[in-house]
């Protein structure tokens, strides 16, 4: 992914973290990243928590129908931090019905409880 990014995207900085990583290493993307240093970051789910990017408006979730609901909001709540209007993203070719539900729930509320009472539910 992050060589795709870089190609469809020649004209920006594009970083990536991941959880293999060391810690040190992380920091340091993190880092460029609020500086302003890194427009496009791919990433593994390490970012679900406690990553606050104020300027990050933009989430694409690839195989969203993988993901729980509960993280699917953590995601979620990476990006919409700042002033800037967000969008997360949810991407998935799933063709069931509880795939189908899962993610119109997330598109129905931003609310973590009525999302974590859907997600026991289904």
């Amino acid at each position: 992914m992050l060589e795709r990014g870089r190609a469809r995207f020649p004209a920006l900085r594009v970083g990536c973290i991941h959880g293999r990583m060391k810690a040190k290493d992380k920091e340091s993307v993190m880092a460029a990243v609020v500086a302003g240093e890194i427009d496009i970051l791919v990433s593994t789910t390490v970012i679900e928590v406690g990553v606050d990017v104020p300027n990050a408006a933009l989430m694409v979730v690839e195989n969203a129908d993988r993901f729980g609901l509960s993280q699917l909001h953590q995601l979620r709540g990476r990006v919409g931090r700042g002033r800037h209007k967000s969008w997360c993203i949810l991407v998935s070719d799933a063709k069931g019905e509880e795939a189908r539900a899962r993610l119109n729930a997330m598109c129905a509320t931003n609310d973590g409880f009525c999302i974590s009472e859907e997600d026991l539910r289904l």
